[in-house]
């Protein structure tokens, strides 16, 4: 008997080794640095602390690093004064609604009814998005597939251990609506001769940390590209990609999200909840809010995302929703404008957003009203330097 209690006591021990083990097993940390803090400072500071870099994060003045919470040299770091911020490497997620709709069936080009509610074949005859470079950070992309091969500039992963290729479909959806071309096969895009850099940021579960999107970002800025689609989103706020994000505006690079798809009062989605963030709700073909809609006062336009038909991978076609389908809408419409007019970002942000069509929902729901291309590019004379209205 006293053998079997000592058994049962050291089965206890062990076990509560190993989970303390577990509960302090080493984890990624985001840890941010003031301003004027330099790179080389900070490799420095946390060579002193015992820590190791796995990568710069240049836009948030931060660096990713491996980290033991319990050890001496994190919590000394802790109490740091060049120590702006430590947080976790969150995970964002795509914002699509699950599905499992089959592949469509499209016998010759159509124009998907998102793209003629938001009256973009109106304005082909004055513009297309030419010369527009587009950034999708998202899942990747179906480099092979025929209405997409052509716009596609660029295909790169910052995911590791990955390449370019979408593996989840989304990314290459997202792209379709952007720049789908116009070529008598499948759909066409709002913009069909945008620009595509694609850049792989997320899994093919459509999971993506704050760590690749942050370097997301930064390979579209080193790209010069004028338009950024970012169709996910986080329930946190992450001040290493706030810190990015306002990083990226500085380069008069336009930024448009997906609200979210929590439904709701006051769900909008980081970062379309940022200022500088263009924040898209979505609507059905009837012009009313979709229930999955997030809103909120960040929300600034509305646009088509309930049965969006795109590109998808495998060369195939499929019918998706969420605030992810309708994000790309707002992107299209920016390429447009910016193909015709030449204008800052703030200039076309602003733009799109004031001749937006009022669909009698709360303006937490549709901010502006639903993006209207036609009547955004009838309001612009095409200038050297931005935008006049008649």
């Amino acid at each position: 008997m006293f053998s079997y209690l000592l058994y049962v006591l050291a089965l206890g021990v062990i076990g509560t080794g190993l989970i303390q083990k577990k509960k302090h097993r080493p984890k990624y940390k985001i840890i941010g640095f003031r301003d004027e803090v330099s790179i080389e400072e900070t490799e420095g500071i946390l060579s002193n602390h015992g820590i190791k870099i796995k990568k710069h994060l240049p836009l948030a003045n931060a660096c990713l690093c491996l980290v033991d919470e319990i050890s001496a040299g994190f919590k000394s770091l802790t109490a740091n004064d060049n120590i702006e911020f430590i947080e976790d490497d969150y995970i964002a997620m795509i914002q699509v609604i699950p599905q499992t709709a089959d592949s469509l069936k499209i016998k010759s080009q159509t124009i998907p009814w998102g793209i003629s509610k938001i009256e973009a074949p109106k304005a082909w005859k004055h513009c297309q998005g030419e010369g527009i470079k587009v950034g999708i950070i998202d899942t990747g992309i179906d480099q092979r597939h025929p209405d997409l091969k052509a716009n596609i500039k660029v295909a790169h992963s910052v995911v590791e251990g990955t390449g370019a290729d979408d593996d989840n479909g989304h990314g290459t959806h997202v792209a379709g609506t952007i720049a789908a071309l116009d070529n008598d096969i499948g759909v066409v895009g709002v913009a069909p001769k945008a620009e595509i850099y694609s850049v792989k940021a997320f899994d093919n579960k459509g999971r993506g940390r704050v760590s690749d999107i942050i370097d997301a970002l930064n390979w579209c800025i080193e790209n010069k590209v004028h338009i950024i689609n970012m169709s996910f989103g986080f329930s946190v706020n992450s001040q290493a990609l706030e810190r990015a994000i306002r990083e990226v505006h500085k380069h008069n690079i336009i930024m448009v999200a997906a609200a979210g798809n929590s439904g709701g009062k006051d769900t909008v989605l980081y970062p379309a909840k940022y200022p500088e963030v263009i924040a898209v709700a979505a609507s059905d073909n009837k012009d009313k809010a979709a229930d999955f809609s997030s809103s909120g006062p960040e929300v600034n336009i509305i646009a088509p995302g309930v049965d969006i038909s795109s590109t998808y991978i495998n060369q195939e076609y499929r019918l998706l929703s969420g605030t992810s389908m309708a994000c790309p809408h707002v992107v299209g419409a920016c390429a447009l404008l910016m193909s015709i007019s030449g204008a800052d970002a703030d200039n076309v942000k602003n733009a799109v957003l004031s001749t937006a069509r009022d669909i009698g929902l709360p303006e937490e729901t549709q901010g502006a009203g639903l993006v209207d291309v036609s009547a955004a590019v009838s309001n612009i004379k095409k200038t050297k330097g931005g935008f006049f209205y008649e």
